[in-house]
């Protein structure tokens, strides 16, 4: 279908399903302005929502038909689950609770998933009383980074204002790790729980096994196709290569029931500032320091699992470290020689602190990723270095050649742009200050 794109259409004008003629018409970003400005109306009648909630707690009207608790009033007048109801009652009292946040969210500039993180955040009663002093700059990120960014700002967040109730989660994790396996019909599922570290761990086995079972099949397409093999797909999804990679580890392990001296390579990013905080908290000397970084303290896997400070003093002094230097974006220095494919040291070195496809919301992960170049390894005095780097899905990465993309990075993330200069799927800013 060919679609025709009219440039003087208003994305203004398109609020609901009666205004998609216009919307059919509207170019690119057009279509992006006026779906976010959807969204923003959507996002903040939720607001009008909660604020209702609140009202109906606190003058107690549900108790006028009989309800026993505002949130059977939310289950009843929606015909929702309870659970949905109750979230939707934390929501109303987080809001309620900080009005900074309740005005943003009625600006349509906090998202659901942005929502559901500060909510998270309110119910921990034991740093609920911090989190009015934190909530411009926490807005600021659920503005300015992409959901997942946020997501490890708030578990950072969490872990600084309340590394106690950290240690005793991870210890709990560690104490309570189990296997559970169940046969239901033709399927079989098998579920395991433990503490970060140990699944930072068990997560860079399976992606070096998955990786394996993906070059057998581009190894198996290239030899039945030729030198067409690119335009035919591969035998196996991503999914099923997954879960043939963790069949293969088991039958390997099959081979023999003794143990193993073995251990993966688990990378722990720190910084050397957070490094002495840890030392200082484990040992007690009393010197432990508020975070400066404007992206807070951190100290986890390359995944973003949290490390609690006990295990990093332990990698510290039982196993071999090697020192990874970041610069003020989170970007690994140059650790390679010039050349003109990313690979081994340098590939690893981009993959450290960015494991995903940076093209909002693609979300591959390093098992199925390229590393390219930010700017044109042709036409660039860059060269193949990590501050040149970016990862990228297959698909993604085709597409900033042949669309003509331009990418960059900053403190927010990975930022992409349309030849015009416009960003695509830039995110919302917080409103600004009376």
């Amino acid at each position: 279908m060919t679609v025709l794109f009219d440039d003087a259409v208003d994305a203004a004008v398109v609020v609901g399903a009666d205004d998609l003629d216009a919307f059919r018409l509207m170019s690119p970003p057009q279509r992006d302005s006026a779906f976010l400005d959807v969204e923003r109306e959507i996002r903040r009648l939720r607001s009008v929502q909660a604020a209702m909630i609140t009202e109906v707690k606190q003058s107690g009207s549900y108790l006028f038909d009989g309800h026993r608790s505002v949130t059977n009033w939310v289950q009843a007048v929606t015909n929702q689950t309870h659970a949905t109801a109750s979230y939707e009652t934390r929501v109303a009292a987080m809001l309620a609770f900080l009005p900074d946040v309740a005005d943003a969210a009625a600006h349509g500039v906090l998202g659901a998933d942005q929502i559901r993180q500060l909510a998270g955040l309110y119910v921990n009663d034991r740093v609920r009383d911090r989190l009015p002093d934190w909530a411009e700059r926490l807005i600021g990120y659920a503005c300015s980074l992409d959901a997942r960014g946020f997501r490890q700002i708030c578990g950072r967040w969490l872990a600084h204002a309340d590394p106690d109730g950290a240690h005793r989660d991870h210890q709990r994790s560690r104490a309570d790790r189990h296997v559970a396996t169940n046969s239901a019909g033709t399927d079989h599922v098998l579920h395991a729980e433990g503490d970060a570290l140990t699944g930072a761990m068990l997560e860079e086995i399976l992606a070096a096994h998955t990786q394996a079972e993906f070059l057998d099949d581009v190894a198996a397409r290239a030899e039945a196709h030729g030198e067409h093999a690119d335009q035919h797909p591969l035998a196996r999804t991503a999914k099923q290569r997954r879960y043939d990679a963790f069949v293969a580890i088991f039958k390997k392990a099959a081979a023999t029931t003794a143990t193993t001296n073995r251990e993966p390579l688990v990378n722990i990013v720190v910084s050397l500032e957070d490094c002495e905080h840890a030392i200082n908290t484990v040992y007690n000397t009393g010197t432990a320091t508020s975070p400066s970084s404007d992206r807070m303290r951190y100290c986890e896997t390359t995944t973003g699992a949290y490390v609690d400070p006990h295990d990093l003093i332990t990698a510290l002094l039982t196993a071999r470290v090697r020192r990874v230097i970041v610069d003020s974006v989170g970007r690994v220095i140059d650790l390679g020689r010039r050349q003109r494919l990313f690979t081994g040291a340098t590939r690893e070195a981009v993959l450290l602190t960015h494991q995903r496809c940076i093209n909002g919301g693609c979300g591959i992960t390093a098992t199925d990723i390229q590393i390219d170049h930010i700017n044109e390894w042709a036409s660039s005095r860059d060269g193949t270095t990590t501050q040149n780097g970016r990862p990228a899905c297959g698909h993604h990465n085709r597409t900033k050649t042949t669309l003509k993309h331009t990418v960059t990075l900053d403190q927010t993330g990975w930022h992409l742009y349309r030849p015009d200069g416009t960003e695509i799927t830039p995110r919302p800013q917080p409103p600004a200050s009376p």
